[in-house]
């Protein structure tokens, strides 16, 4: 029993610093730009890190009530991360191809049928968004669900997840094909998930010293 808790504990802070980390690392992926071969090592590592995220909740409430609902929170997250990954590396290898084609050719039929590929190509990885997005919003739910009478965590974590899963699903089927900007929905949901992630990863590091 000691040999597991330990291995947990492990798990709790690997999985929470890594999370951490990743949610630190969005909103510098989306604001600072930075040269290309750093925005490829952040993109790259971003999935990598935020998919131990589910890890860490799971080895945290377990030792309340250990339930399937944690491990398949833990394995939708784990999935969510790798879409993640590979939608930033197909979009940023797509659109890094592209931007050396534009600038390499003066021709302005060229410069036409490029604009053209980018339009009906780029939009590829929003499909790999919208299932990262399904993963991400079940995973909460599912979370959330069990955090609800978890004495570590309680109603509030789990009535703000249960809604953010829920409303995330909800916007992005409506919104389909489109993104939720692109039929005037404001940019709030990526935000709220991140908050949420980095609250329960905050606890999730408290409760490991509580274990």
């Amino acid at each position: 029993m000691e040999a597991k808790l330990k291995l947990s504990k492990q798990w709790i802070l690997f999985g929470a610093v890594s999370g951490i980390m990743s949610i630190l690392i969005f909103p510098i992926l989306l604001f600072i730009p930075f040269p290309t071969y750093i925005e490829i090592f952040l993109a790259g590592i971003f999935g990598i890190l935020f998919s131990l995220i589910g890890i860490a909740i799971h080895h945290t409430m377990k030792y309340e009530k250990e339930t399937i609902i944690t491990q398949l929170g833990a394995i939708f997250i784990l999935i969510a991360g790798i879409i993640f990954n590979l939608m930033l590396m197909i979009q940023q290898t797509f659109r890094g191809y592209l931007n050396s084609f534009i600038n390499n050719t003066n021709n302005e039929q060229d410069q036409i049928l490029l604009d053209w590929i980018r339009k009906t190509v780029d939009p590829v990885h929003l499909g790999l968004q919208i299932s990262n997005d399904f993963f991400t919003g079940i995973a909460m739910i599912l979370f959330s669900i069990a955090m609800f009478n978890h004495k570590y965590f309680g109603k509030v974590y789990g009535i703000t997840g249960i809604l953010i899963g829920v409303v995330l699903i909800i916007i992005k089927c409506y919104a389909f094909p489109l993104t939720p900007q692109e039929i005037g929905i404001p940019y709030f949901l990526a935000p709220l998930i991140c908050l949420w992630f980095f609250a329960v990863c905050v606890q999730c590091l408290r409760v490991k010293s509580k274990l």
